[in-house]
């Protein structure tokens, strides 16, 4: 039998790129459209530069990798005496998921309501999914 070395493996586990990989794809993408210096700027003026762009709000914030959660106890009669409306945090959202996981918020996070840092109320899979 003759094995053929130049043969595709068509079965062979594609891994997803990793996010140095995807931010330097980017980078590559925005420098073959002309901006040269796109290696040498600052978060900031990315910032300024979509900004000011017009395709979003000259007071946008971009979505942060440290998203920050709260969680309020959701559990009527059981809560106790002044906790009722109390909001915890923010937290890591790592934090919040290794107590999610340990059961601190019940089987499926039945216990409480939760959001990102001074957002709206939503249920554990909602926010956290």
């Amino acid at each position: 039998m003759e094995i053929n070395n130049n043969a595709i493996d068509v079965d062979k586990d594609i891994k997803a790129p990793s996010i140095i990989e995807q931010i330097t794809h980017l980078a590559s993408n925005i420098m073959s459209l002309g901006d040269t210096d796109i290696y040498s700027k600052t978060y900031e003026e990315l910032v300024r530069t979509v900004r000011s762009s017009g395709i979003v709000d000259p007071s946008w914030i971009p979505p942060s990798a440290d998203m920050q959660y709260e969680y309020k106890w959701d559990v009527p009669g059981n809560v106790p005496a002044g906790q009722a409306e109390e909001a915890f945090g923010p937290f890591a959202e790592d934090e919040m998921k290794s107590w999610f996981k340990a059961l601190y918020f019940g089987m499926t996070g039945e216990k409480v309501k939760v959001r990102e840092a001074g957002g709206k109320w939503g249920d554990w899979d909602d926010v956290l999914p």
